[in-house]
């Protein structure tokens, strides 16, 4: 009858409203899923191979947990959460979904984990019921026979049992739950030689061995996995009974494996070659293609490399991690010999003595791989381990404070370990007093292989740059420096500070040098600023500062580094000049990592530049001043005192005057890195005699990296105000194509119709104080360690971006201006498709935004284009002979060398490689000037009386 009343709109009974959501009938809807869950599983006597069952079955445990989380949000009383706290329901929800054999199911089970655990009652992480029964579910999901799970079911369990560690953490009266352990009191770790893993009790620790299992992994798992771990080595100083245990235990056994383990998975041979399709611009302005890898040799920018790499440098940064969060002293100390004798010693030294440079790329690999291992470690034990065993320097190098006294347990540990390391035989011992990471440095330097020379370099360059002090007496040769007062005159430093501008106006032109010199000082400024060894020369000495010789990053106290000199028969640095003589023919990432190294060494203020960058003193020679009358002391050495007492007023300002006149050498004075730059600039010389266009080519090449970073900065800054029409790149890219004069000579003769060059030293450093960029900006940033070289190639040759606001017209007739040689090239290289050519054709169009148009490159005509490419494929021979000696092979003029009695190898280039380096060669001699500037008035390395 109600049916029939409902249906005619007649009256019939009221609707019946929805039952309320109380507690107890919330409790009675959730005990009625989980006994339909239960005749399901007992009805069938295989859930796995029932599909229905199973939908059913993890339908109702999203019902579960959803009811677990609303109730969690509800007003107490929570009665499903007590439920399942008295009736233990969790254990019937992990035995379902372990034999289910479903990862759905098991998904849904690990959430019904989490939601109890979330929801901060009952107190199910206090209750030894929940925990042996989570981790037994655990055990078995990931144990030896077990389903395959995928990523993101893996992750929701590590990150489970990551949020149990972070619980441990906070509240560690629930430790003992979760770990249980006897004393082991009188255990003998070291009567056996198969003691030295340590005892492998899983039972005791579940938890621990769970995510030890996990951390070597990448992504989501490998992450929380690490940092549980890290939680549970930090809980350690709150419980006695777990610090031995993991003094005992294999734990670090297991992570000092693991980090091995992960190391060997990386390639033993390695390509540093950049793909030839994804070429930077710098680099494909060059013979950069010509270079071929080896068959068998994994690339470094290959995806799979960069994941296994990603995963051991994960591993290594959790390892500091570990020792700078754990509070216990023994763990830690136990942790450090696992690493040094597992890891250090048993492994990373032996593939550093096995590498080869004649076997396509292992030393490529083990330089590059030791590269990144310093370049990522911050924590002062390990950077000291490492390089201290690797560079056999003596024990004590640093002046460390005494350690706490070890344990008995850890004690018998180390000495199990070091009964591993020794060989059965004295001749099978491996020691770094043989052989160690200078010796390869120095032979990887004179390799033949490009690749090697490139990776020695780079870290070259990174040990000078981020751990100089132990640098000193291993890769520098130094002499001890008697007299701490500098010796240098300040007219001396105006006086080398000229020399290597006219030497750099020489190589690429004079257009806005003066400018360009000022942004090299501001960049240089903050790289001499930021120094390991600036802060004792920076800090005014009245300032006590206790921690002024302690580790950037820890409390580790580092014996300072000494005033000293570089020896004349250093061998890194007579390697380094050996390399800069071929500058013209090098690969450009050589010359990027050549150069590079030469700054950071010059960097340090503790070394002086006597000799090898700067005059020595006791070489200045003066012309007879008799006829000056401001003093008869003119005529004296400035490194001799006034013999006139200093209250004299005219005793002052000879001086004074003394100190500002500028010295004279002879050519066998000459320090020996200018002496090798001005090779150089003598070869540049006889090149221009053979080819008048030269400086015009140096020109253009110049303008096409101003429009390659003009269209890069238009792409990722068009939302900022465009810079004001003087700004300028770092380097002299000019938007004319007029020529320059270039000394090329033996001694630079003064520059002709430019801005009087002497000026510069006594005004620059004036502007370097309100710097134009930052350092990240820098045309050779020295904080941009890139694969390519010390920084981003484009950025290091054009830091700021040109103007933007040109008229088209305007932007028209200066790329019509460039000759296309290099602006076809360049059109080709910033577009993905023609990056990995060395020349190429001008294509229909404009450039881009940058302005450089239809009326520009476009205009340029096939025949032009195909000359123009002819001419940079020229092959040119250095070292050049005189002028007029060259021959003619064919129709292509291949400038020859003479390699009769100079001894020189004998290299060659195409043009179009030698103008990206020439560009590259004046920066770096801008950089120089701008190291002596700058360190003549920061660290006062010059006497001004």
């Amino acid at each position: 009858m109600d049916f029939w009343s409902r249906l005619i709109g007649g009256g019939g009974s009221e609707k019946r409203q929805p039952a309320p959501n109380n507690p107890q009938q919330r409790l009675a809807r959730f005990r009625r899923i989980y006994d339909q869950t239960l005749q399901t599983w007992h009805k069938k006597a295989s859930l796995s191979s029932d599909s229905q069952a199973l939908d059913n079955v993890r339908s109702n445990f999203q019902r579960l947990t959803s009811y677990l989380h609303d109730e969690s949000r509800s007003p107490a009383p929570h009665l499903c959460i007590s439920y399942a706290a008295s009736s233990q329901i969790y254990t019937t929800v992990a035995r379902i979904a372990s034999v289910s054999q479903n990862e759905g199911i098991v998904r849904e089970a690990v959430a019904f984990y989490g939601a109890l655990i979330d929801s901060e009652e009952e107190d199910f992480l206090a209750s030894p019921v929940f925990a042996g029964s989570l981790m037994a579910f655990v055990g078995r999901l990931t144990g030896s026979g077990a389903m395959l799970l995928g990523i993101d079911t893996s992750a929701e369990i590590v990150e489970l049992l990551f949020g149990i560690a972070a619980k441990i953490r906070l509240e560690p009266d629930i430790l003992p739950i979760w770990f249980t352990s006897e004393t082991r009191n009188g255990r003998d770790l070291q009567s056996q030689k198969t003691n030295f893993a340590g005892v492998t009790q899983k039972d005791d620790f579940p938890l621990c061995y769970q995510l030890i299992d996990h951390v070597h992994h990448e992504g989501r798992i490998g992450d929380f996995a690490r940092t549980g771990l890290l939680y549970i080595f930090e809980s350690a100083a709150h419980s006695n009974t777990l610090e031995q245990w993991l003094v005992e235990s294999d734990m670090p056994t297991l992570m000092a494996t693991g980090l091995g383990a992960l190391y060997s998975q990386l390639s033993r041979k390695l390509s540093i070659l950049h793909p030839a399709d994804e070429l930077p611009v710098i680099l494909s302005l060059s013979d950069y293609a010509d270079l071929q890898p080896s068959k068998d040799a994994e690339s470094l920018f290959s995806p799979a490399f960069s994941v296994e790499m990603d995963t051991f440098l994960s591993y290594l940064t959790f390892w500091q991690d570990v020792l700078q969060h754990c509070k216990s002293d023994d763990v830690k100390a136990t942790l450090i010999d696992h690493f040094q004798i597992l890891f250090l010693q048993q492994l990373l030294y032996p593939s550093l003595l096995e590498s080869s440079d004649v076997d396509g790329g292992s030393s490529v690999a083990v330089l590059t791989y030791l590269r990144r291992i310093l370049d990522s470690l911050e924590h002062p034990d390990l950077v000291h381990m490492i390089l201290q065993y690797l560079l056999a320097l003596p024990e004590p190098a640093p002046s460390r404070p005494a350690p706490p006294p070890r344990s008995p347990t850890t004690e018998k540990r180390r000495m199990s370990l070091m009964l591993l390391k020794e060989p059965e035989k004295e001749e099978d011992k491996l020691s770094p007093s043989l052989f160690n990471l200078v010796d390869l440095i120095i032979n990887s330097l004179s390799s033949k292989n490009t690749q090697t020379v490139i990776t020695a370099l780079k870290l070259v360059s990174l040990i000078l740059d981020k751990d100089h002090i132990y640098a000193v007496s291993t890769l520098v040769r130094s002499m001890p420096c008697r007299n701490k007062s500098p010796q240098r005159t300040v007219g001396a430093l105006d006086a080398e500070v000229d020399a290597y501008l006219a030497l750099a106006e020489g190589v690429g032109g004079d257009q806005e040098l003066e400018e360009a010199y000022g942004d090299h000082l501001s960049d240089i400024q903050m790289v001499l600023e930021t120094h390991p060894c600036s802060a004792r020369f920076l800090i005014p000495p009245m300032i006590n500062n206790p921690n002024l010789n302690q580790h950037p990053t820890s409390g580790l106290c580092l014996k300072p580094v000494d005033i000293h000199y570089l020896s004349n028969d250093d061998p890194m640095f007579t390697s380094l000049l050996r390399i800069l003589e071929t500058f013209f023919t090098n690969n450009v990432e050589t010359n990027l990592g050549l150069t590079d190294a030469i700054i950071n060494l010059a960097s340090c203020p503790c070394i002086r530049l006597e000799g090898w960058l700067a005059i020595d003193p006791l070489k200045y020679q003066f012309p007879d001043s008799t006829h000056d009358l401001q003093s008869p002391l003119l005529t004296k050495s400035p490194t001799i005192a006034p013999s006139q007492p200093s209250s004299q007023p005219s005793s002052q300002f000879a001086s004074l005057h003394l100190a500002r006149r500028r010295p004279a050498f002879a050519t066998r004075d000459t320090p020996r890195l200018l002496s090798t730059l001005r090779f150089l600039t003598t070869q540049l010389h006889l090149l221009r005699h053979t080819i008048p266009s030269l400086d015009t080519l140096i020109q253009n090449r110049k303008e096409v990296f101003q429009v390659t970073a003009s269209l890069d900065a238009a792409g990722t800054t068009s939302s900022d105000p465009p810079p004001r029409s003087s700004s300028r790149p770092s380097i002299d890219i000019s938007t004319t194509t007029g020529t320059s004069t270039g000394t090329g000579a033996t001694t630079p003769a003064a520059p002709h119709a430019v801005p009087k060059l002497e000026s510069v030293p006594q005004h620059a450093l004036a502007r370097s104080a309100s710097p134009s960029r930052s350092r990240t900006s820098s045309p050779r940033g020295r904080n941009l360690r890139s694969e390519v070289g010390a920084g981003s190639p484009v950025a290091r040759l054009s830091s700021s971006p040109a103007p933007t606001t040109v008229s088209a017209s305007s932007a028209s007739s200066r790329a019509a201006a460039v000759l296309s040689p290099t602006a076809v090239q360049a059109r080709g290289a910033m577009s993905p498709a023609g990056r990995g050519a060395g020349t190429g054709t001008p294509r229909s169009g404009g450039v881009g935004g940058g302005g450089a148009g239809a009326g520009g490159f476009a205009q340029l005509s096939p025949a032009v284009a195909e000359l123009d490419a002819k001419v940079l494929k020229r092959r040119v021979r250095f070292p050049l002979r005189a002028p007029g000696e060259e021959s003619r092979v064919g129709e292509e003029r291949s400038f020859q060398a003479d390699d009769k009695g100079d001894g020189k190898e004998v290299k060659e280039a195409s043009l179009n490689h030698v103008l990206t380096n020439i560009v590259i060669l004046q920066e770096f001699i801008l950089e120089i000037a701008a190291v002596l500037q700058v360190r003549g008035n920061l660290f006062e390395d010059v006497r001004f009386v």
